[in-house]
């Protein structure tokens, strides 16, 4: 028996029974089982609460206050929507001397993020925020590309994604800012360009229909991060979605289609120019499979019982809150901002 499968169990409290609770924490608690047990249910409206508990079998349904409080919880998630919430019940979990996971985005704005990280601190209890994007494995195949230098010195990185629904730039540009932090390897980012559909909309959370931004960082690198309008096809590739990913440095350019097989990372992205003609991307090594990459909730496991490091610190979450509003600063002052990021 590994040191691991000797480790006590993680006992986990949930708050928020809805599709992000339902379809992507508890999916990954039943496949760590060996790390986590799910203990109890909460949601704001009660009668959901016990709902999950019936449908999964697994947990007591409480009140947000009672699963707080309860002894046997020690990681609450907060997988509440929209992210209102989510500064209130982290804080109070934290108080309450609980490890706290809390889903994207990690509030709705810097400030809550910063009273949210104080609190972690004062407590000395560990406030993650569930990027759980970072380990797709067309992400991280953008990684192997860039790391191995196949493309030569980074230029230009192309992320972008398709979705039409109310606060889906927020909801879903926030994984992509924190995949271009992570690709920017902590350096700064000191200008950004930001255009919205809807350019009046001054309220953060409630931007809809698609965006585009630019952000350059100090080293000269452009990131352009965007949602898209829903289309069938292009001029270029008809039928199919814009790429998923674009990659571009001074020996080549890579894109890579949208995959989660971690055996498609690779036989879908294609060398769109070299200056070594006979260089094939295609050779890279491939991930091996999605086992074999630890993912966040093992990595948490980690950082609670060994104290290793966490998987997405609080500080990282709130650095894309505050990407996200210097982009619609940007969008809604039509102008490029100079940034200190």
């Amino acid at each position: 028996m590994s040191n691991r499968e000797e480790r006590e169990k993680v006992k986990v409290g949930v708050v928020g029974c809805g599709a992000a609770g339902l379809r992507i924490h508890w999916p990954r608690f039943l496949k760590h089982g060996c790390l986590y047990q799910l203990v109890a249910w909460a949601d704001l409206v009660r009668e959901k609460a016990e709902k999950a508990a019936l449908e999964t079998g697994v947990g007591r349904a409480l009140s947000v206050e009672e699963l707080i409080e309860d002894k046997q919880v020690e990681l609450v998630v907060v997988a509440t929507k929209p992210p209102v919430t989510h500064r209130d019940i982290a804080v109070k979990a934290l108080q309450s001397g609980k490890h706290v996971v809390v889903e994207k985005p990690m509030a709705t704005n810097s400030e809550e993020c910063e009273e949210m990280i104080r609190t972690a601190e004062k407590a000395g209890r560990i406030l993650s925020v569930h990027h759980n994007r970072r380990w797709d494995v067309d992400f991280l195949a953008v990684r192997e590309i860039i790391s191995s230098g196949a493309v030569g010195e980074l230029r230009l990185v192309r992320n972008e994604f398709l979705a039409g629904y109310l606060g889906c730039c927020y909801d879903w540009a926030i994984h992509l800012i924190d995949q271009t932090m992570v690709l920017n390897q902590n350096r700064k980012f000191v200008e950004v360009t930001a255009t919205f559909c809807q350019p009046g909309c001054s309220r953060t959370d409630e931007n809809q229909g698609f965006f585009s931004a630019r952000l350059r960082s100090e080293s000269g690198i452009i990131y352009d991060v965007g949602m898209l309008p829903p289309v069938n096809g292009s001029a270029l590739r008809p039928g199919k979605a814009p790429i998923r990913f674009l990659i571009a440095g001074t020996e080549g350019v890579a894109y890579i289609d949208w995959c989660q097989r971690p055996e498609d990372a690779f036989s879908k992205f294609i060398s769109y120019h070299s200056l070594e003609p006979q260089k094939n991307l295609g050779d890279l090594k491939s991930i091996e499979s999605e086992l074999a990459v630890e993912d966040f909730y093992q990595l948490l496991f980690s950082a609670i019982r060994e104290e290793k490091p966490n998987p997405v610190s609080a500080k990282e979450g709130q650095r894309a809150v505050r990407a996200w509003e210097l982009i619609c600063q940007s969008a809604l002052e039509n102008r490029c901002l100079s940034i200190d990021l």
